[in-house]
């Protein structure tokens, strides 16, 4: 829907709920989420601690919101890339050309993701895992039908379509 269609009062919601995820965002990757108050997001994003609560339940609400939002604009251009009418190799380089696009726009999430990943606490993680491996594997299974099907035109070397896919992505993980 285009922004002029959407009523005032919801694209204010939208602004108001960006600004509060952007803090969280910058506060999370520089400090960790444990280190992290809800009252600093709150000062951070210029909000009264009680307007953050009339978006997100908590804080690892907010958390979440703010991983699976930014996993599923990634999961979007990593596909948008890889399903564009071209040649395998110019697939996959789209694919490794948007990823290091993203990645570098991106740093802060980047962090986050690496802190999800590799130190978050274990039950905001398995909240989390089912719907991010959910994305991941959509984008593997994508890669893997590019490589089969270069496979096929004898573009590429025959070998395990999938796990060229997971070599491929291994790279940025």
């Amino acid at each position: 829907m285009e922004e002029g269609l959407i009523p005032r009062k919801e694209r204010e919601y939208l602004r108001h709920r960006a600004e509060i995820l952007q803090a969280a965002m910058s506060l999370f990757s520089e400090k960790g989420f444990h280190n992290v108050s809800m009252r600093e997001i709150a000062e951070k994003s210029e909000f009264a601690i009680g307007t953050l609560y009339k978006f997100f339940s908590n804080k690892e609400d907010l958390y979440k919101s703010l991983i699976m939002e930014k996993a599923e604009e990634f999961h979007s251009a990593l596909i948008k890339a890889i399903k564009k009418k071209r040649t395998e190799i110019e697939k996959i380089r789209g694919f490794v050309e948007t990823f290091i696009g993203l990645f570098m726009d991106n740093s802060d999430y980047v962090r986050l993701h690496l802190a999800v990943k590799w130190g978050t606490n274990f039950n905001l993680r398995i909240n989390l895992d089912a719907e991010l491996r959910s994305l991941y594997e959509e984008v593997i299974q994508n890669l893997a039908k590019v490589f089969q099907r270069g496979m096929e035109k004898k573009v590429f070397r025959k070998f395990g379509p999938y796990l060229l896919a997971i070599a491929l992505d291994s790279g940025k993980t």
